[in-house]
């Protein structure tokens, strides 16, 4: 599969290993790059969605157009897998070939704190931010 990063802070964060086991410890660093390794070895977003790996699945609410892969507890990897505005997840979409990596976020509930950060400006104009790189 093809593998897009949403902008070049996205993937310099999440590909220097040092940087983010110095900041967020080896635990979480060594799960991140288990998940990326993962990611890269699929073929399209139908083998993501069926591999049965902890649990791939399209959001809720503001983030309704990504899915969000649990790396350790509450604690997902967002992915855009292409979805349109409106559109549903079905064949077209499983065929798809490139997936885009927004982050690395605990997304659980109403919460959103980002380990490794994008900028999205919700449809009521809210802006999410990670206050952490």
């Amino acid at each position: 599969m093809k593998i897009e990063f949403v902008n070049s802070r996205v993937e310099e964060n999440l590909l220097d290993l040092k940087k983010m086991s110095k900041k967020h410890g080896a635990v979480l660093t060594k799960a991140i790059h288990k998940r990326y390794a993962q990611l890269v070895a699929l073929s399209n977003v139908k083998e993501l969605m069926l591999s049965g790996l902890d649990n791939p699945h399209i959001l809720k609410g503001d983030f309704h157009r990504y899915v969000g892969w649990s790396i350790t507890g509450n604690i997902r990897i967002i992915l855009d897998i292409g979805l349109q505005e409106g559109e549903q997840y079905g064949e077209g979409v499983a065929q798809r070939t490139t997936i885009t990596i927004m982050g690395v976020c605990d997304y659980h509930g109403n919460k959103d704190e980002w380990i490794i950060n994008w900028v999205i400006i919700s449809s009521r104009g809210d802006t999410f931010r990670s206050t952490r790189v």
